[in-house]
């Protein structure tokens, strides 16, 4: 019995121990993060979408975003927040500009305070994308761009957006790239353009996470969720090109059409993966007719097994 007791607060205390680490790690994580959100606003490093709404690099960011335009379009009167949008509420304008009710999230007020007093977003909020203050299905929808992969727990943070939302999530992030025969053709290609190819971990300090689909199926399937729609996505970036004219006159806008139009037609023959992807997760069944705009739009529509021992009776949206 002692011996037992012994063990039970060896392990108890091993337990305490371990949460106490991952605590202290997701500290730093979050740290570096405000910290970096901090340095923007010292070197006043404002997205292009306000600097240079016609350059390349503002068309890169512009088609990431396009994937709300369905959403956008059925149901102009709605609600979002936005996850991760420390880069001055970027994503958060492009949502405002469209007409709907959007709140900026980030980690930090640091850089998001200073977008609201220029008059880029209407309203903001520090939160922790692992520990939302908002309640259950607080909002219509929750976007999050290219912020999930900074996370140093990304399944929690995909869980909460899920918890707050009503309609949907939609997640705009990079893809594990798996195996295809041109792989190693794409990493040779970095190096070249970059000058490096370790693409693992980020200057910000974070481990980059990418999704994959088949991870993206099995969480929304264990929570009974109707179906998720994704479209794959390439990008061609080179840093001296990105404040170049998106103009077709443009020799940087010809090399990165082209650089993207080359990758796509890789991806069609299976010889390469898409970079990133667009991936609506739905709470409740859409109606047909949508899934339907959505396939017309380049989408593939995933429709998830329902769990024969539980009944699913959401309304549609």
């Amino acid at each position: 019995m002692v011996a037992c007791f012994t063990w039970s607060l060896h392990g108890r205390d091993f337990l305490v121990d371990l949460k106490e680490g991952q605590r202290a790690r997701n500290m730093w994580s979050y740290d570096r993060h405000k910290n970096h959100e901090m340095r923007l606003v010292q070197d006043e490093e404002f997205p292009s979408c306000y600097t240079g709404p016609d350059t390349i690099d503002a068309w890169r960011h512009l088609r990431f975003l396009e994937c709300t335009l369905p959403l956008l379009t059925e149901w102009p009167v709605s609600e979002w927040i936005t996850i991760g949008d420390g880069n001055f509420g970027s994503d958060a304008f492009f949502l405002r500009s469209h007409g709907v009710a959007v709140t900026a999230t980030s980690i930090s007020s640091n850089t998001l305070s200073i977008a609201h007093a220029n008059g880029w977003i209407d309203a903001y909020a520090a939160e922790n994308a692992e520990s939302l203050s908002y309640e259950d299905n607080a909002v219509d929808f929750v976007l999050c761009k290219d912020a999930l992969h900074h996370f140093p727990r990304p399944p929690i943070g995909f869980y909460e957006m899920l918890r707050v939302a009503r309609k949907a999530i939609v997640l705009v992030e990079p893809l594990d790239p798996g195996w295809r025969a041109l792989s190693s053709l794409k990493t040779f290609a970095k190096l070249v353009l970059r000058g490096s190819s370790d693409d693992q971990f980020e200057p910000s300090g974070n481990f980059v996470y990418r999704l994959t689909i088949r991870e993206v199926f099995k969480m929304l399937t264990a929570l009974g969720y109707p179906c998720f729609a994704w479209k794959g996505i390439n990008d061609c970036y080179v840093a001296k090109l990105g404040t170049a004219s998106a103009s077709r006159r443009s020799t940087g806008w010809l090399f990165t059409r082209i650089g993207i139009a080359f990758q796509d037609a890789l991806c069609r023959i299976k010889l390469l993966s898409f970079g990133r992807a667009s991936i609506i997760c739905f709470k409740q069944e859409p109606t047909k007719q949508f899934l339907t705009s959505l396939e017309r739009r380049g989408f593939t529509v995933v429709n998830l097994p329902r769990n024969p021992y539980c009944e699913r009776s959401e309304p549609t949206v």
